[in-house]
């Protein structure tokens, strides 16, 4: 095959060129996705502050006197001086106009986020296949490379991006009808975690979220690049053993991701509801990925003691063809996903007021949910 083709293409140029322009686009890519997810768990948490017990109180305070003038003329005027409640224009507004305004922000946030998504999953698909269709194998240096890398990506979004957002909403029966408000709230991500950890005078749990979560894996990938670099197979065999001994407990990375999926559990009680963002995807897609190319190293070239022929064994035409009609139909297919689920629903319409108890339906629609 090298033969057939360009000096250029034969050479190693064309898998440095895809790699750098792979590593703009996708760091591009992922400061996008972590900002506009922020931004749209940022926009939730205002909302959630919104649906606090003063303004649900005072309107709660307001039915009754209505439902109840006697009493309510004696009442309320008491109740809302010794409570400190807002007026009942303000909590109106702010449960009304304010709150349409930040949903409509989080639905444009996360309709940006879920489609800056789209164009790095699928640009990490074509990366990916590419470079296995110029090599024609799956354990090459620079497949290995290719597959690195795009874990490494998925890591820093999993790690960066809102993971989860939590909230308790109770409800309390009223003659004039259940008072829902928001009690707490949270939003979650793995570094927000471990900072929140190691500030809070929990150092230790946090020093071991901090070395399980961020430091092995980073160990990890910087052994995975620096036995792809070398050409020393004895060296190589050492350090794949090592990697190894790290794999043992690179379960702590599934541990993690699922610490917070036992938390996304919550949403089945009743007060206590949560969304998930897109941060716990790409983490649990970083665990996928590592896994994936470490057993892929062990059986690779580079590494002393394997069988050189199995493991440069090439892929026929028809599987590198079935690789991209794979990648061109992923790539149309969740196009009208995203297109479908998020930028039809920007054309909805966002009411005008809403309940606690429903934010984690169609009120709010966070990258990945639904």
């Amino acid at each position: 095959m090298e033969k057939s083709l360009p000096a250029f293409i034969a050479g190693k140029k064309i898998f440095i060129l895809l790699a750098v322009l792979y590593t703009v686009a996708a760091g591009v890519s992922a400061w996008s996705i972590i900002a506009h997810t922020q931004a749209s768990t940022r926009a939730i948490e205002q909302i959630l502050v919104t649906y606090n017990l003063k303004n649900e109180g005072e309107q709660a305070v307001d039915r009754y006197a209505q439902e109840h003038p006697l009493l309510g003329l004696f009442l309320s005027s008491p109740i809302k001086e010794e409570l400190k409640l807002p007026s009942e224009a303000q909590s109106s507004k702010a449960l009304s106009s304010d709150v349409e305004r930040l949903l409509k922000t989080v639905r444009w946030e996360s309709s940006v986020a879920a489609w800056w998504s789209w164009f790095l999953i699928s640009l990490s698909l074509l990366y990916v296949v590419t470079v296995v269709a110029l090599d024609r194998n799956l354990t090459t240096r620079a497949v290995l490379f290719s597959l690195t890398v795009v874990s490494l990506v998925c890591f820093i979004i999993g790690i960066l991006a809102p993971a989860m957002v939590i909230w308790t909403a109770p409800s309390i029966p009223m003659a004039s009808g259940n008072l829902e408000f928001v009690l707490q709230h949270q939003v979650r991500g793995i570094a927000a975690i471990i900072w929140e950890l190691l500030t809070t005078d929990h150092w230790i749990i946090g020093s071991f979220l901090l070395l399980f979560s961020i430091v092995t894996p980073l160990t990890k990938a910087s052994l995975m690049f620096f036995v792809i670099a070398s050409r020393s197979k004895d060296l190589n065999l050492k350090i794949v053993q090592v990697l190894h001994a790290i794999g043992k407990w690179s379960m702590a990375d599934v541990f993690v991701a699922g610490v917070l999926l036992s938390l996304y559990a919550l949403k089945a009680q009743e007060a206590t509801k949560s969304i998930p963002c897109l941060g716990l995807y790409y983490f649990i897609g970083y665990c996928l990925l590592s896994m994936t190319t470490s057993e892929l190293l062990t059986h690779s070239g580079v590494v002393a003691g394997n069988d050189e022929k199995k493991a440069d064994r090439k892929l026929g035409r028809g599987v590198i063809s079935g690789l991209f009609a794979g990648l061109l139909g992923f790539v149309v297919v969740s196009g009208l996903y995203t297109y479908q689920q998020y930028t039809h629903n920007l054309k909805g319409e966002v009411p005008e007021s809403s309940s606690p108890e429903k934010l984690n339906n169609a009120d709010l629609v966070m990258p990945a949910h639904k």
